[in-house]
């Protein structure tokens, strides 16, 4: 029985986070925050995820180092708004 493993294209990951970063530069530029902000937390977030999965190996990983990461993440959000609500 032959086995196959998926090999992740670093290089096409690499050149998506370059595009992605280049577009993130290029919205910073427009003046109206409506489309900014939104645009660019997109963006971000899309970026993030491609280094978590591809870069942090959690998309050919075992699913539970995912789902502890995401588990963190979630827990996570009350103490950022706590945070941000004291600071303000």
């Amino acid at each position: 029985m032959e086995t196959t493993t998926h090999r992740p294209n670093y290089l096409f990951v690499f050149v998506a986070l370059i595009v992605l970063t280049l577009v993130e530069t290029l919205v910073s530029y427009v003046q109206q925050t409506a489309i900014k902000v939104p645009t660019l937390i997109v963006l971000s977030v899309v970026k993030a995820l491609l280094v978590l999965f591809y870069f942090m190996h959690l998309k050919f990983d075992s699913k539970i180092f995912t789902y502890l990461f995401l588990i963190g993440c979630v827990l996570s959000i009350p103490l950022i708004l706590i945070v941000v609500l004291v600071m303000a």
